[in-house]
């Protein structure tokens, strides 16, 4: 008897962390709808059939599905698949992603499109089709979004933009979801994928995060789960950090927890007494 014992997932991006998510999943005793792209080359396995491949092997259930993230069709068409497989859904794990690293002035429209429409449009397509259904089953639930620190940390707008909003996204539908019992949060994993090869000497360390040797994808899959478990019901609206064996609750956003960081004046501000002040108060807010 495992921790997800006879419950559904969703897992997408099975070419990357949602593989590692997924077998975990399984491992525990869950069925899971493993989600990703058909295989481009004809006769070739899908990264999604490799991964179902995987979990058959190891006692596991689970079937592969190729609707494509991004049609806000698709939504609907992934979590009737679960349904039509496992007759309920009780976790959403939307870890598909694309990247396009263009700087501000080089980045295309298209691009721009490209990114929003898997990162945004697509998770929340789902997350519409996958609360609709937590609703209606009336027994709680979890919906894990997949973020990134390069939402604030990295010189990529298309992509920067896309992983903002799903910080964005995750907060206000928690606050929706949980008179539901339905928690949501975001995960910022660091791990080495398909669309983040490099070795673990090239990951940045900006925003206070230490270096992290281990980025196997595996390492920070039981950090993933541990919110869609009986334990981690009670969080929702985090932003959660995980990479290797380093785990981390980021503050909630837009509170304000150093109160030098706040100044109200007597009268309106004028350009004179703001340019005397603020300096001072960037000071406090960067300590």
């Amino acid at each position: 008897m495992g921790e997800f014992n006879n419950k559904v997932a969703i897992v997408t991006g099975a070419g990357g962390i949602g593989r590692a998510v997924a077998e975990l999943f399984a491992a525990e005793g869950g069925k899971v709808v493993v989600v990703d792209l058909p295989a481009r080359e004809p006769g070739a396995a899908s990264a999604a059939e490799r991964a179902v491949e995987a979990i058959h092997a190891a006692g596991g259930e689970a079937v592969a599905c190729h609707i494509p993230i991004g049609p806000w069709a698709s939504g609907e068409q992934i979590v009737q698949t679960a349904m039509d497989s496992f007759g309920r859904l009780d976790v959403l794990v939307g870890a598909a992603g694309n990247l396009a690293a263009a700087p501000l002035v080089d980045v295309t429209e298209e691009e721009w499109d490209a990114l929003n429409n898997v990162h945004l449009k697509g998770e929340v397509s789902l997350m519409q089709a996958a609360a609709k259904r937590l609703i209606a089953q009336g027994d709680g639930g979890s919906i894990i979004n997949f973020s990134s620190r390069a939402a604030f940390l990295g010189p990529m707008p298309a992509y920067a933009a896309a992983k903002a909003g799903v910080l964005g996204l995750t907060t206000s539908a928690a606050m929706e979801l949980a008179p539901h019992g339905i928690n949501v949060n975001a995960i910022l994993p660091s791990a080495q994928t398909s669309l983040f090869p490099g070795d673990a000497s090239t990951r940045p360390t900006s925003g206070g995060t230490p270096f992290v040797a281990d980025i196997d994808p595996a390492a920070l899959a039981p950090a993933v789960l541990y919110l869609a478990t009986a334990a981690g019901a009670g969080i929702t609206g985090r932003w959660v950090y995980a990479a290797g064996n380093d785990v981390a609750m980021y503050h909630r956003p837009f509170e304000l927890s150093n109160q030098p960081t706040l100044l109200r004046g007597n009268e309106r501000w004028t350009l004179g007494n703001l340019a005397q002040v603020l300096p001072s108060l960037l000071a406090h807010s960067a300590s």
